[in-house]
């Protein structure tokens, strides 16, 4: 994963836009998260948006501060940084754009970077990603198997 660092730019900006919402000495409520990120061009999908949330929210009182938003972002910009890396891998085996990859060229391309791995690790990595022939694996798939390797 790609370690993000926000620029002094970058911080002053999410932190004018904590200040348009937080009503809270300090805090803004979890239901307002969403509109603040809105602000900033941020649209995280709602099981995201809400586990990141419940893993940063400390106090359990349902509200974040100034540091835990500018953590929140940054997981955020981590998680399109992965979304766009597994996208841009899929797309290298989805050549004819069709939007799967076949199971077998992956497992092809799996062996020959594994090429000095025993045939027992590449039989179980076959199995464990399901990779038979004739099986046609959709984007959200690939991206939770690369995801899920690093």
């Amino acid at each position: 994963m790609v370690n993000i660092t926000l620029s002094e730019e970058q911080k002053r900006e999410y932190h004018d836009c904590f200040c348009l919402f937080e009503k809270n000495r300090g805090f803004i409520k979890q239901d307002q998260v969403r509109d603040c990120l809105r602000h900033v061009g941020f649209n995280p999908t709602d099981s995201l948006l809400q586990n990141l949330q419940w893993e940063l929210d400390s106090s359990e009182q349902g509200r974040l501060g100034f540091k835990e938003f500018l953590e929140l972002i940054t997981r955020l910009l981590q998680e399109m940084d992965q979304a766009k890396e597994a996208r841009d891998s899929f797309n290298a085996f989805d050549f004819l754009g069709e939007g799967f990859v076949a199971a077998n060229d992956l497992k092809e391309a799996l062996f020959y970077i594994m090429e000095k791995a025993s045939e027992e690790d590449k039989q179980n990595i076959v199995k464990h990603f399901k990779l038979e022939k004739n099986r046609k694996i959709e984007f959200e798939e690939f991206k939770e198997m690369i995801i899920m390797k690093k």
